[in-house]
């Protein structure tokens, strides 16, 4: 949805009046947005770890605004361990799925947002009546990358909390058949496991597929 959000404001997004564009600058805000995706996700985990760390910049910054933290371990709480593990994945990745839309909407033809613009479509009415039902083997697309980014993420939980966080609480699938294999010595049982991720992974395709289609069907068929 964020990158989404962006992709919308970076391609038209822009003034309400004349030839449909997005923000002013938007190219930048392209640039910005994407650079997170080309650091590697090692570096990533690395890096926001000595942010969160007590001493880190996090606590540094909220100090200098008058906010006491006390030192507060941002990965070592459970209350907030898992909340900022899906930040920095969610920071990392957005720019991404933006680039992704982007060019999807690129390929819209633009006499069909103008023909929007001038029957009086809004900006949030074009994205829902126009950009989302041409770009929606895109989102088919982003969603599934999505879900086998979240039944991995081995590499940021790794990097962010090697031990699986206070309690396990962000420990993920991935992790814990690297501690069964490597720690443990249970290679046999690591391998089912690793088989029963790959089934969910490809039954997690397999339905997000299927809702497309069936959407999609729906559609057609009110369109007819």
């Amino acid at each position: 949805m964020i990158a989404l959000i962006f992709a919308s404001m970076i391609t038209v997004g822009g003034p309400s009046h004349g030839q449909v564009r997005g923000l002013k600058g938007s190219s930048f805000y392209r640039v910005v947005s994407f650079f997170p995706y080309v650091i590697p996700a090692i570096v990533i985990a690395i890096l926001w770890n000595m942010i969160y760390a007590p001493t880190g910049l996090l606590n540094g910054v909220l100090g200098l605004f008058g906010i006491d933290t006390n030192q507060f371990a941002w990965l070592g709480e459970e209350s907030t361990a898992m909340g900022a593990t899906i930040f920095v994945i969610v920071w990392s990745m957005v720019g991404f799925y933006m680039i992704l839309f982007i060019a999807a909407i690129k390929g819209i033809p633009s006499e069909t947002l103008e023909a929007a613009r001038i029957d009086g479509a809004g900006r949030f009415r074009t994205v829902t009546s126009i950009l989302l039902p041409q770009i929606r083997d895109n989102v088919q697309t982003a969603y599934i990358y999505l879900g086998i980014m979240a039944l991995d993420a081995f590499v940021y939980m790794i990097g962010l909390n090697s031990t699986g966080g206070p309690s396990n609480t962000t420990l993920v699938m991935s992790q814990y058949l690297f501690r069964t294999a490597f720690e443990k010595g249970q290679f046999g049982l690591a391998t089912a496991m690793g088989v029963v991720l790959a089934v969910i992974t490809l039954l997690f395709a397999a339905i997000v597929i299927g809702v497309f289609r069936l959407i999609g069907g729906k559609d057609e068929g009110g369109r007819s």
